[in-house]
Formats: C-alpha cells, sequence, structure tokens
C-alpha cells in the first residue's frame, strides 16, 4: 500500500447536467488544483448519464472524484475542499484521507491532461455493520478481488481504503473503488463484463453472493465515469 492521499467526493445539484458539469470539472477545477501544486492530481467524472437498462445499479446525476497527493505542509484538506466548492458553485464536497493499493495497473500511454482511453466504474461503499477489519479486509481483498480480476475484464483497479474522514459533515465511508475497462463495451455488455454467455448467469450470482460478505448493500453506489491524469508522479 502507497502513503495516504486525499479523496473528495463533488456531488453536484441533482438537476446539474452531466456533461456541463464534467466540462467544468476538466476546464475549470483542474487548472484552479494545480494552482495549489500538488505532487499528483486525478479527476474522476461522470460526463454522461448511464443507460437506463444495466445489470450494474448506475447511479443518475453529476459527480466526481479528485484524488491528491499534496506535498509536504499542503495537505490541509479544508482548504483543498474549499478550492473545489469555490470553483464548482453550488456542490456538496466530502473529504476522505485514504491508502491505496492497485490490485491490477494499466501501462500509460497517454499524457497527463488527456483523458483515459475507455470507461470507469467508480463505486463508493461501507463494510457490514459491525465488520472488524480483519473480516471486511479477508472478504474483500482475499476473496472478492482475485474474483474480480478472475471474471472481469478489468484494465485497471484502484482500491482506495478510507482511513479517516478529512473534512466536517463528511459521511462515513470505508472504501473507494477505481475500475477502469479498455472500451465501454467491456463494462456494459453483460456478456463482455462477465466472462461470456455460458458463464454469465453463474458469474452474476457468483458476484451478487460475494458482495454481501462485506459491503453494507444499503450504502454502496455505483457510477458511470471517465478519468484524466492532471499531474502524474
Amino acid at each position: 500500500m502507497e502513503p495516504s492521499k486525499l479523496q473528495f467526493v463533488v456531488r453536484a445539484a441533482s438537476a446539474a447536467d452531466p456533461g456541463r458539469f464534467a466540462a467544468d470539472v476538466v476546464e475549470r477545477l483542474a487548472p484552479r488544483l494545480l494552482a495549489r501544486d500538488p505532487a499528483t492530481l486525478k479527476l474522476t467524472f461522470t460526463a454522461r448519464l448511464p443507460p437506463r437498462w444495466s445489470v450494474i445499479p448506475f447511479r443518475r446525476g453529476a459527480l466526481a472524484l479528485v484524488s491528491v497527493v499534496p506535498r509536504a505542509g499542503g495537505d490541509d484538506a479544508e482548504a483543498w475542499a474549499r478550492a473545489i466548492g469555490d470553483t464548482l458553485g453550488p456542490v456538496r464536497v466530502e473529504g476522505y484521507r485514504v491508502v491505496e493499493s492497485i490490485p491490477r495497473a494499466y501501462a500509460r500511454g497517454w499524457p497527463d491532461g488527456t483523458r483515459t482511453p475507455g470507461t470507469g466504474l467508480l463505486t463508493l461503499f461501507r463494510r457490514r455493520p459491525g465488520q472488524s477489519d480483519d473480516d471486511f479486509f479477508r472478504a474483500w481483498h482475499g476473496g472478492h478481488t482475485p474474483l474480480s480480476l478472475r471474471i472481469h475484464p478489468l484494465w485497471n483497479y484502484v482500491r482506495n481504503v478510507v482511513v479517516a474522514r478529512a473534512t466536517a459533515a463528511t459521511p462515513p465511508r470505508d472504501a473507494i473503488v477505481e475500475e477502469f475497462f479498455r472500451t465501454r463495451e467491456d463494462l456494459l455488455d453483460p456478456l463482455r463484463f462477465f466472462g461470456g454467455l455460458g458463464p454469465l448467469l453463474p458469474n452474476m450470482i457468483r458476484v451478487a453472493l460475494d458482495i454481501r460478505k462485506f459491503i453494507d448493500l444499503s450504502s454502496m453506489e455505483t457510477w458511470l465515469v471517465e478519468e484524466l491524469h492532471v499531474r502524474s508522479a
């Protein structure tokens, strides 16, 4: 696992247009946050509404995830949250300190400032009520991660474990997961997402049962997203 970083879940008003919100994130927020001179900065955001029918229960609306590793002395989470809110207008900003691990990493062939090819799945959740750390990580890291890597055509898989809430009025959360796929079809076509026609139903059941071992399903949010590396290490 790598050193702690900051992540901010940014929620736009319910009537916000995802495309316009995405443009504001890229064109206005990226330069504003770069001016704070982070060591690394990545923006993940909804750019369009998800399909109305999907095996994945996508949320509809406009949301962004700001992932930042500040330089020494620059880790005032409230200051980062204010910069986000002041730039994007009427949004709700939830800040977390997280520890990142990457079970599968893509080989970057595109520069900072260019959107990542393909499409992403962003998942936010809390653990099952009363579940211990040992049981939670055994089920998630030791069980679900290898299952996901076997079944799904994952190109990049980033696990962020929440270690603390970093800003006021931020709801509790245990995990922020970023999964990226080479193509939109790899995520949205059930046959491709679950490994083919024959394995489709068994794998759907296997995954559905497995996530119940460690996720409070009432807390889970899944978002169809795009991604922009603004500054890499």
